[in-house]
């Protein structure tokens, strides 16, 4: 009987123990399936949460609801006020959601994909996986730690991210039983003591996964730090609060019918400034004075060594081959249609294309200053391997330039074994696709055989093989282009996200496969005319703009962008792992934005890339160069101007925006524009026979403005590429000044 007591006594110590040391819970203590939303109390002890509560009555809060209709949502305002004094105190407002089931799609822009459901391993920055994971076709898609909902069933599930960790402050889910997509939008933080404190945005799911609660807080305070790599002691901590002192956290929450992710990404689109609407993008620097910028500074990378002479994309005597812009910064310096560039072209082409090439028709990653392959990132560790992403690049911009050239004028000036190298690039994606039907994250350079499985790192390799297979007449190459299109859309469609366009991360969701998987649909549906290309590419460009900041940040005031008054909104997230915005998409102008929006008339994409364009300009720096770095994130150069302005690629999407996107578009048939450059324009007279056009430039430097006028006939063609050729109105608005310029109607 002793025994017994003593048994009962330990047992009930040890319940109590767990309780006392158990992590406290944002889900709900008690279950109500008809209440969705709880107000919360919270207790930090330095950033753990040590107490979380419904507030009742007889909390230490009182809370005021406000409720109203939001075009097509519920905007919430829950106005928290203290009752008594409090030390490391929070509110917090929680929508639950009962029935659930991990089978949801959970998506938080820039910072969380499908729930960040994937396989964890801890791998040094760069280096790839591990020997053992390839040549694996059952590989998981895996990622270095990052906040996520866990894929083991019965185990703790929680996410916390901060808005700084985010493009959009916003949480949104598709309960694929329900056939119901839920977006939360809300600010950015509270003011408080002087600054602005984010909001926390955590999800966390019961461990059978049945609850599942979506919670935004004030202040925001995560357990752990998100950092470039990993995780960090969280600096996050609750608030010293005073009786009467008052918090606000404003909800927008829309529901509706949703079928798959493709809808909820739609809706996304349509609201994503919905909630936090703000200043428009400043008017900072014409594209012509970027492009003058941007080329000179791509000239400054022209080496030239004792035995070659070529464009290096980065800050090496290298070329590192598609990606961050080798074989691709040449473009803009092509278009320019002179003499010595062309020759500088004609000199990397001479050195890049008949070297780094594998038995395959694959290039490997990098070319040396001696003619010598290079091993980097993953190969240091992995020789013999390609990122699949870079090949996908060089053949899609080497055909590009090849069309560049023959409507130049300059068939002649295309060496017959450039083609040649290009050529045999196409026919290997061609023979990878019909042997594994599948190219990877990364090939077998010498076999052409996939090295390590999964990923959408061949997004660029549909468009290039869609325009090779005009170029080199070849069918083929089109049918394996249409065969990889499908492949990536479905299961972009099912997971809600791409991945494997970085070379220096592991499988993470990322940006940079979602705007090329974006140009290729875009490409198919130019050279096919068959209408579901067009409307899978408005699919993608929904995902790009997950990707893209939607509201303008509030720096800490003593960071250097926020000296300089920055407007972030538009800076491209690159992925889940490296958490920073940039100037720009790596590596494209984001013309398939553009031809979207000239095909569908819908604004959101024209807007979506004139933010993108304004954001570069905010990455130019006074001595003219540019840095990659345009962040607000706690995880890496939070408000810095970073590297100093040593971003080759920045250089080479810069330039290509100021070409391949008109700084004016014009619908002359029903007196309509858009203006992307950093000017201002209207119309102020409008006749059968012409329209005049109001331009007024207010940046600090003269504007070489692109008109592209066209009527509803010649806007249901396709562009194509290289169109800007054919841009021939050009005005010249001084900075400070305006102009006004005929166009004619007909």
């Amino acid at each position: 009987m002793k025994k017994t007591i003593i048994l009962c006594v330990l047992c009930l110590l040890s319940s109590m123990y767990a309780k006392v040391t158990a992590q406290a819970s944002w889900l709900p203590a008690v279950k109500d399936v008809n209440k969705n939303i709880r107000l919360l109390e919270c207790s930090y002890n330095e950033a753990e949460l040590k107490h979380c509560e419904e507030i009742n009555s007889s909390s230490n809060w009182e809370v005021r609801t406000e409720q109203a209709m939001a075009n097509g949502g519920k905007l919430y305002i829950f106005s928290f006020t203290a009752r008594r004094d409090m030390k490391d105190a929070g509110v917090a407002v929680a929508f639950d959601r009962y029935g659930w089931t991990s089978d949801n799609y959970v998506m938080i822009p820039s910072s969380v994909y499908n729930g960040n459901r994937q396989r964890i391993v801890n791998r040094s920055y760069a280096t790839g996986l591990d020997k053992t994971d390839y040549n694996r076709k059952d590989l998981a898609l895996t990622s270095n730690p990052i906040p996520q909902l866990s894929p083991e069933f019965g185990a703790p599930s929680r996410l916390e991210i901060n808005v700084s960790n985010a493009a959009t402050p916003a949480m949104t889910m598709l309960e694929r039983g329900k056939k119901s997509g839920t977006i939360l939008l809300t600010d950015q933080g509270i003011e408080w003591d002087k600054q602005l404190l984010d909001h926390a945005l955590i999800v966390e799911e019961t461990p059978d996964r049945s609850i599942a609660s979506f919670v935004v807080s004030a202040p925001g305070v995560r357990e752990r730090k998100p950092e470039f790599i990993g995780f960090s002691k969280s600096p996050d901590r609750g608030i010293q609060v005073k009786k009467g002192d008052r918090i606000v956290i404003r909800v927008t929450e829309i529901t509706f019918p949703c079928e798959d992710v493709p809808v909820l990404l739609a809706r996304f689109m349509k609201d994503r400034k919905l909630h936090t609407a703000g200043e428009a993008p400043r008017n900072l620097m014409p594209m012509s004075e970027v492009l003058t910028r941007m080329v000179r500074n791509i000239d400054d990378r022209y080496y030239v060594g004792d035995q070659w002479e070529y464009y290096c994309p980065e800050n090496a005597d290298w070329i590192s081959y598609g990606w961050i812009g080798g074989l691709m910064n040449t473009y803009p310096m092509l278009a320019l249609g002179d003499e010595d560039h062309l020759r500088k072209v004609k000199n990397t082409f001479d050195f890049g294309l008949p070297r780094a090439k594998g038995k395959s028709g694959y290039y490997y990653d990098v070319l040396g200053s001696d003619g010598k392959v290079l091993y980097r990132d993953a190969a240091v560790n992995n020789p013999g391997i390609g990122l699949t992403r870079k090949n996908g690049d060089v053949l899609y911009w080497m055909v590009k330039q090849f069309m560049l050239l023959k409507e130049q004028g300059k068939a002649n000036v295309i060496d017959a074994g450039w083609e040649t190298n290009v050529r045999l690039l196409a026919d290997a994606f061609v023979n990878t696709w019909k042997k594994q039907g599948t190219w990877g994250n990364y090939l077998d350079v010498e076999t052409g055989n996939v090295a390590v499985y999964n990923t959408t790192s061949g997004a660029m390799a549909v468009a290039g093989l869609a325009l090779a297979s005009g170029y080199y007449n070849n069918p083929a190459y089109l049918e394996v282009a249409c065969e990889a299109a499908a492949d990536y859309y479905d299961n972009f469609a099912l997971v809600g996200f791409t991945s494997g366009g970085c070379g220096d991360i592991l499988q993470n969701a990322d940006s940079e496969t979602a705007v090329a998987l974006l140009t290729s649909l875009m490409t198919l549906y130019e050279i096919t005319g068959k209408e579901q290309y067009l409307k899978q590419a408005g699919d993608l460009a929904n995902l790009c703009a997950t990707w893209t900041v939607s509201f303008p940040y509030r720096l800490p005031e003593d960071t250097p962008l926020a000296k300089l008054g920055a407007n972030l909104t538009g800076a491209v997230w690159a992925s889940t792992q490296n958490k920073h915005g940039a100037p720009g998409f790596c590596t494209q102008s984001g013309d398939a934005l553009f031809k979207l929006y000239r095909s569908t008339g819908d604004m959101s994409y024209a807007e979506l890339l004139r933010d993108v364009i304004h954001a570069h300009a905010e990455g130019v720096q006074p001595n003219g160069k540019i840095t990659e770095r345009l962040t607000y994130c706690d995880a890496d150069s939070r408000g810095s101007r970073g590297d100093g302005g040593k971003t080759g690629w920045n250089e080479t999407n810069g330039a290509m925006m100021a070409l391949e996107i008109p700084g004016i578009y014009v619908r002359t048939d029903i007196g309509s524009l858009y203006v992307f450059d950093h000017v201002e324009a209207k119309i102020v007279k409008q006749s059968n026979k012409q329209l005049v056009l109001q331009i007024t430039n207010p940046t600090a430097y003269d504007a070489t403005v692109t008109i592209f006028a066209e009527n509803a006939e010649e806007s249901a063609r396709p562009l194509g590429d290289n169109a800007f050729l054919q841009w021939k109105d050009k005005v010249t608005v001084k900075a400070g000044k305006s102009v006004n310029y005929k166009l004619k109607t007909n």
